[in-house]
């Protein structure tokens, strides 16, 4: 099972990480040629905003989970620094549990929503994008973040191994 957690994790690592750069350098590229048009002729273009806007979406859900994995989301651990480490780790288990708990629920509740957009055919004003293509980062971040969560459980709790988080910060 080790081997399984470490196998989906490169493979995520890898897709999540391309996946961002990709969106990065072309959300820059996109709002440089509406800077540059703008200044050198005079005349804005509508769909370079909205398109970095929509990247920026996808890029944050996406970014999200890479957050999971290298556990750098906003957390209070003012408690658990100072508790023993076996309530320590029943405290990062059950932190973990409510996580995915919170993520399958925004999938019970996002995939309807997107089914719903599908039907309506509605599209971005200037790209003429459909919106359900926008929506779909929040449905895809948390899926990703749920699979991010299970696998920090199993290998934190199951396992007993640091996680990038651990390393992050230490209080003395």
């Amino acid at each position: 099972m080790k081997k399984t957690v470490e196998t989906i994790d490169k493979i995520l690592t890898f897709i999540e990480e391309n996946i961002l750069f990709i969106f990065l350098v072309v959300m820059l590229g996109s709002v440089f040629i509406g800077l540059a048009n703008r200044y050198l002729f005079q005349e804005s273009l509508r769909w370079t905003e909205e398109l970095a806007r929509y990247l920026l979406i996808w890029a944050t859900f996406v970014g999200a989970s890479l957050g999971v994995k290298k556990g750098v989301h906003i957390s209070i651990d003012v408690l658990t620094v100072y508790l023993p480490e076996k309530i320590n780790k029943g405290m990062r288990a059950i932190s973990y549990i409510i996580s995915i708990a919170f993520c399958i629920s925004i999938l019970y509740i996002g995939i309807p929503f997107i089914n719903t957009l599908m039907a309506t055919n509605q599209l971005s004003p200037a790209l003429r994008l459909p919106m359900y293509v926008v929506y779909c980062a929040v449905v895809v971040g948390c899926f990703l973040m749920a699979i991010r969560f299970v696998m920090v459980f199993i290998t934190d709790i199951i396992y007993n191994e640091k996680t990038q988080s651990d390393d992050v910060a230490k209080v003395d």
